[in-house]
């Protein structure tokens, strides 16, 4: 029973592949800009993704990908961060078309993530003493926090997710993806981005 299963799946998968001129050699090349914004610490990020992807079915397809970005602070009363970003891992892409060369695309993705630069704005919870008067000149008791200005690094696992729009050439060899619902997530932190992907598809 397992083998009819094993059988009856690679059956449908070659099935698929060969109805939408899918091969071995088949692979798809996809890069674009990308515009974000993370919660937390409120910065926002420009940067450039490259993803390589084996469809596997029409409907289905495997891969990789890595992308580098800038990311700066965008307010001026909270903690000024200025760091560049690495993201880099497999993704499972997936397609639903619906003619006339558009459909809908979804990409769900499993990365490493690092971020490596300079905080500023940060203070440490311990106080020191420092001379201070009343308006009778009499001495009283403060303290002021030790500003910590120093280097910024962070690593950890990203699982990001997003939704789009796709549009392809007549034979499939040329396209363009945007997403306009994308949303990243680390521990403690989220981003949200846009962004625009050129494809070309290989054999």
């Amino acid at each position: 029973m397992k083998n009819l299963i094993r059988l009856l799946a690679i059956f449908i998968f070659a099935s698929s592949a060969m109805a939408g001129d899918i091969t071995w050699k088949t692979f798809e090349i996809k890069t674009g800009p990308i515009v974000a914004v993370w919660d937390q610490t409120q910065s926002s990020t420009m940067g450039w993704s490259l993803e390589l992807v084996k469809p596997i079915t029409p409907y289905v397809g495997v891969g990789a990908m890595i992308e580098g970005a800038f990311n700066a602070s965008g307010c001026d009363d909270c903690v000024d961060y200025r760091y560049d970003e690495l993201s880099e891992g497999l993704l499972v892409n997936m397609n639903v078309p619906f003619g006339l060369g558009f459909g809908l695309v979804s990409n769900f993705m499993f990365l490493v993530n690092f971020q490596d630069g300079t905080v500023d704005g940060l203070y440490f919870t311990d106080p020191y003493p420092v001379d201070a008067y009343d308006a009778d000149g009499n001495p009283i008791r403060a303290y002021r926090m030790h500003e910590d200005n120093h280097d910024y690094y962070n690593e950890s696992f990203m699982f990001r997710s997003n939704l789009g729009v796709s549009w392809w050439t007549p034979g499939k060899r040329f396209g363009l993806e945007f997403y306009p619902l994308d949303i990243a997530v680390i521990g403690g932190d989220a981003r949200m981005t846009f962004s625009l992907d050129a494809v070309v598809r290989l054999f």
